[in-house]
C-alpha cells in the first residue's frame, strides 16, 4: 500500500490501494474523485466538497466528515465507524454495505440517502427522512432514531432492537420482515400505524403476558 504524508502534490484524482494518516482535507474540492481500498486513518474532510466522490471499500475509522458536500457520493463496502458528518450535505449519497457503527449524522441534510446493507448500530440519525423508501437489510440496532418518519416505508429484513424510537413515524409502514426486538407494550406504541405480521402480533400479546392458543 502506498503510503503518502503529504497532499499538497496530489496528482490526478484516481487512488488505488493508498494509506493517508492524520492528514487534513480541509476545504478541498474533491469532487469526482476516487478511491479504491484506500485507508484514512484520523483523517479530516470538514467543509471538503466531495460531490460525486466514490469510495470503494475504504476505512476512515473516526473520520471527521463535518460540513462536507457529498450530494451523490457513493461509498461502498467501507468501514466508516464512528465518523462524524454533522452540518453535512450527504443528499443522494449511497452508502451501500458499510460499517457505520456509531456514525453521527446530526443536522445533517439526508434527502434521498441510501443505507441498503449497511449497519447503522448506535448512529445518531434523529429526524431523518425515509418517508417512502424502502430499506433493506439495514441494521438500526441501538441507533438514535427519534424523530425520523419512516412513515409508508418498507424495511425488508432490517433490525430495529433497542431502538430509540421517541415520536418517530410509521404509520402506513410495512415492518412485517423487520426485526423489531423484544415487543412490550411500550415500544409497541412507537409503530402506531404500522403493518406487522402475525407472529410479530403474538409475540406482542406475549411481552404483555397473554397467551395465545
Amino acid at each position: 500500500m502506498q503510503v503518502i504524508d503529504d497532499i499538497r502534490f496530489l496528482e490526478g484524482s484516481d487512488f488505488i490501494s493508498c494509506r493517508f494518516t492524520a492528514l487534513s482535507f480541509d476545504g478541498m474540492d474533491l469532487s469526482r474523485y476516487r478511491f479504491e481500498h484506500c485507508d484514512f486513518q484520523a483523517c479530516s474532510f470538514t467543509g471538503a466538497t466531495l460531490d460525486e466522490s466514490v469510495f470503494l471499500k475504504c476505512k476512515a475509522f473516526q473520520g471527521d466528515f463535518s460540513y462536507a458536500r457529498l450530494s451523490d457520493a457513493r461509498f461502498e463496502g467501507c468501514n466508516l465507524s464512528l465518523s462524524r458528518w454533522p452540518g453535512s450535505d450527504v443528499s443522494g449519497a449511497i452508502f451501500r454495505d458499510c460499517k457505520l457503527t456509531g456514525a453521527d449524522f446530526r443536522d445533517a441534510r439526508t434527502l434521498g440517502i441510501d443505507f441498503n446493507g449497511s449497519i447503522l448500530a448506535g448512529a445518531y440519525l434523529r429526524q431523518m427522512n425515509f418517508r417512502k423508501c424502502h430499506l433493506e437489510q439495514v441494521d438500526f440496532t441501538e441507533a438514535d432514531l427519534a424523530g425520523c418518519d419512516f412513515r409508508e416505508s418498507v424495511l425488508e429484513r432490517c433490525r430495529l432492537q433497542a431502538a430509540h424510537l421517541a415520536t418517530a413515524r410509521f404509520e402506513g409502514a410495512d415492518l412485517r420482515q423487520a426485526d423489531l426486538g423484544a415487543l412490550t407494550f411500550a415500544s409497541a406504541t412507537c409503530f402506531k400505524g404500522a403493518i406487522i405480521s402475525k407472529t410479530q402480533a403474538t409475540e406482542l400479546l406475549h411481552g404483555l403476558g397473554v397467551t395465545v392458543l
